[in-house]
Formats: C-alpha cells, structure tokens, sequence
C-alpha cells in the first residue's frame, strides 16, 4: 500500500551504498574522454556530491561551463570595468557566420526570456490574441497579461503532442491578429513538433498571424529530418522568431545570454523595446568561447545521451511511461502524486520538476551526469519498493 508519509525516515537509500570508486569517471572514458582530462576539466561529472542536493530540475548542463568558456571569463575579468558593446559585437557576428545570417537578422537577449519580451512587445496589435499549447514554456504569459494580451492555452493531444490543428482553430476562430508561441522541442514533453504540418503552418505567417519558435533545446535534437524556423527566416519570413538560449547545453544559464532571429525588419521592431545596455560581458566572452568548443559540445551530448540511456532501461523495468526525449529531460509517470514525489526525492537528496498542467502523475526529470542518474535509477528502484511509485 502507497503511504503519505515524506518523514525523513522513511527513506534509508544513502548515496554512498550505490556510489563505487571510479564509477563517473569510467563513464566518462566510455564517452571517449581520457581520465586525466576529466580529473582536470569535468570536476563536476566526475563525482556525486553527498553534501548536497542533485539538481535535476532546471534542466541545466551538468558538466558546466567549456574549459575554454572558463579561460575567456578569468581573461575577460580585469575588463568587466568596460561597457559590454565590442564583445557582444564578436558573439553576435560568431552568430551570424555560423548559422550562415547578416548581422542584421539578429538581436542579443539578456538570455532568451528577454528575447521572447521583446518579440511579443513588437509584434503585439490591436486585438492581438496569443496562442500556446498547454502545457509548455509559460514566462510569455507574464508578458501577454503585462500587456493586457488574452492568452488561448490548447491542451496538447492524448499522446503530449502540441496539437497544431487545435491552434490553428484558435486562430481562425479570432476576429483579430494572432501570435503563436510554440516551444520546439515542447518542454516540459521534450518531443519535437510534427515536422511537415509545422512547416507548412509557418509558411502563412503573415501581419495577422505570427510566431514566436521557442528552439532553447535545438542543440540536443538528434532526429533526422529536423528543420529548425531558422530556415523560414533566411526564406525571407517577416513575421517569425526564433529564440535561442546559452543557458542549456552551453551551460550560462548564470550569465543570462540569448539570441533571436528575424528578418531585418522585425529586428528593428524588437530592438526599439530591447533595454539599453542588456548585454554581460563576460557573458558574452563565455558564449563566443563557447561556441568554439566543439569537442566539449560532443562530450555534452554524448554524456546526455548516455544517462537518458541509464534512465530510460530504468523506468522500463519498472513499467513506467516516459516521452522519448529530444532534449535534455525526460517527462515519465510516476504513478501517483506529483507534488509527493518531488517531496520524497527531495527527502532522497534529489531535485527533481515540478507538477504541470495536466500532468498529474507525470514528472519531467532533468539530465544529469551519468553517476548522477545513476543513484537516482537506484532512488526510483527504492521508491518501486516503498510501492511509491
């Protein structure tokens, strides 16, 4: 029988029983890095804290900042006295040549949340309806209701897909422009949208219909065929936005650095609502540096991929639903309340997410490194016996 108890002790997992010498490390070698080279440049995936909680809650890259990331903030330091213009200049113009834009596609965001801000702002009208599945990213509704926007949430389908012929009958059904927020992929489902009928909505963008594309997690997708709203954009697409973040597999989710991507002309629009000076220099040093790390963008999705790998053999033994994930978490049911068992891990050391809307009995688990889910596959393993989960 399930008990609602969360005492502290009710649970007598310790960490220390399922942590081996060499564990983290020998995961790392699997993933082609020497041990050397972790015990100097991966502290953090080298080992599991006992001390303190496991943040497997805001999606966060586990491994940290590159090496090369790390040497351009201590570089940057002695000139944090400087106004930020020159470097954000260098990411910006890094930017543009790696995704083949102009400079003038492209506006930089006090992270990504301001991007989505200062999108909406511009693209708002009279009238103006926002249009979202539910559920998903919710800090633009922060900013609709701020601006008096009417907010249309669409549940996502039976099987947690953003059900884009409901949106569409949203917009339709408008006497009045509508804007389109769609996360690709959707947290917290961590699934990407269908791909053609996408495609396909994007190419009517129009004055009375726009979209903001929310790609925060585009540098996990793996599935082929994925096209990201970029590619509209260079088409020649007036009314669409993409918001990219560095906060995840680049983990600067402390440094607050992001970028969007519109025409020209859009630009110009969001850039009258951006605040003067948004920019962090050593942020933005961080963010170049990082870009150029592409031997430690592999180690990151490689370790992702290898832990997501850990914890989907773990929920299959234990007969519990997960969403395929093209991200860096996964959405899994947990076979009873959510909020209990973000309590329980919690009292286990572990952070996990928190309850969605219509997601009861579901959790969205962040990746951490592979040690790390590791003890948490053995946390769950111990819940299963507590019939907890």
């Amino acid at each position: 029988m399930q008990s609602n108890s969360v005492e502290s002790n009710s649970f007598k997992l310790s960490r220390r029983q399922f942590l081996y010498a060499g564990a983290a490390a020998s995961s790392l070698v699997t993933l082609g890095c020497s041990s050397s080279s972790v015990s100097t440049q991966t502290p953090s995936a080298a080992t599991v804290n006992t001390t303190e909680a496991i943040p497997l809650n805001f999606n966060e890259n586990p491994l940290g900042l590159a090496p090369k990331a790390q040497q351009a903030v201590l570089e940057a330091l002695p000139n944090a006295w400087r106004y930020p213009d020159a470097a954000r200049s260098d990411l910006m113009a890094t930017i543009a040549s790696n995704l083949s834009l102009d400079a003038s596609q492209l506006i930089y965001g006090n992270g990504s949340s301001e991007v989505l801000k200062m999108a909406l702002d511009a693209l708002v009208q009279t009238n103006t309806q926002l249009v979202m599945p539910d559920p998903s990213y919710g800090v633009i509704i922060d900013y609709a209701m701020a601006r008096g926007v009417p907010v249309v949430k669409v549940k996502l389908d039976g099987n947690w897909q953003t059900d884009l012929g409901a949106m569409k009958a949203k917009v339709a059904a408008h006497n009045g422009p509508s804007i389109v927020y769609l996360c690709n992929p959707n947290n917290p489902t961590g699934l990407l949208l269908p791909q053609s009928e996408l495609n396909q909505w994007l190419d009517q963008a129009s004055s009375q219909l726009s979209f903001i594309v929310d790609e925060a997690y585009v540098e996990y997708v793996a599935q082929v065929g994925f096209v990201s709203a970029i590619e509209r954009v260079k088409q020649g697409q007036k009314h669409i936005v993409v918001c990219r973040t560095f906060s995840k597999i680049y983990a600067l989710a402390g440094l607050r650095v992001g970028y969007g991507v519109a025409h020209a002309e859009l630009i110009k629009q969001m850039q009258a609502q951006a605040s003067i000076d948004n920019a962090n220099l050593i942020g933005c040093v961080a963010a170049k540096a990082s870009l150029e790390s592409q031997q430690w963008l592999e180690l990151s999705l490689k370790s992702n991929s290898q832990a997501k790998e850990l914890v989907y053999a773990q929920l299959e033994a234990l007969g519990l639903d997960y969403l395929p994930s093209e991200t860096n978490f996964i959405f899994h049911k947990v076979n009873g309340d959510s909020e209990l068992y973000m309590q329980r891990m919690g009292k286990a050391g572990i952070l996990v997410g928190r309850p969605f809307n219509h997601g009861e009995g579901w959790n969205r688990l962040s990746i951490g490194t592979p040690a790390q889910m590791q003890y948490f596959c053995k946390t769950l393993a111990k819940f299963r016996e507590l019939g907890w989960v």
